[in-house]
């Protein structure tokens, strides 16, 4: 009995999460914040283009910890995201190498990149990419940020930015459980009383 209360137990906390119910494929533009917010994601981190974000992006990953994330960029403030992005946490920080113009890692319809100590970013499929850090060819539906120590900016759309004025911003996936999991807990929980019955007799 006990191993079976531990197994339910285990399995119940691998819990696997359901897909948000907004999973936008490819980059979206002028997007509410409360659509993000109501299909199924958390803001995990803001800050500014003058904020850097670490060599590796670490003050972002280790705020946002998720099975999915979303790049976002807006101006500071604003109700509306300019652009953003999304796809498993694992996907948008695929490793493309360090001083790789073109290499892109295609992910839920947009093309990622990210290096640490070089820069993070997506870009539309069509789009051609041309990383020198960041992307700077014309790539209208896109956004990239430097991944070095003590640099801010870099991009949203077309706008080039290191100040104040922008914002980037990043959700993650919301943990919801999905019934086959909810049923686990459930066994998990009359498991542990049923063992707490026989002791007692």
């Amino acid at each position: 009995m006990k191993k079976l209360v531990l197994l339910a137990l285990l399995t119940a906390a691998s819990v696997a999460h359901a897909t948000p119910s907004f999973m936008p494929v490819g980059p979206q533009a002028n997007v509410a914040v409360s659509t993000v917010l109501a299909g199924g994601w958390s803001q995990c981190y803001v800050g500014s283009f003058s904020t850097p974000i670490g060599v590796n992006g670490e003050q972002v990953l280790s705020a946002c910890q998720g099975g999915k994330l979303m790049m976002a960029g807006r101006a500071t403030g604003s109700d509306t995201l300019l652009i953003l992005a999304a796809a498993d946490r694992a996907d948008t920080i695929f490793n493309t190498g360090f001083m790789n113009t073109s290499t892109t890692h295609v992910a839920n319809g947009s093309q990622w990149y990210y290096a640490p100590n070089y820069s993070w970013g997506f870009t539309a499929l069509d789009d051609t990419v041309y990383k020198f850090e960041c992307d700077m060819s014309s790539s209208p539906t896109s956004m990239c940020l430097h991944t070095m120590a003590n640099v801010g900016g870099y991009r949203i759309n077309d706008i080039l930015t290191f100040g104040d004025n922008y914002e980037k911003i990043f959700f993650v996936s919301k943990e919801i459980p999905e019934p086959a999991s909810l049923a686990l807990f459930g066994l998990a929980g009359a498991g542990l009383m049923a063992a707490r019955r026989r002791r007692r007799a």
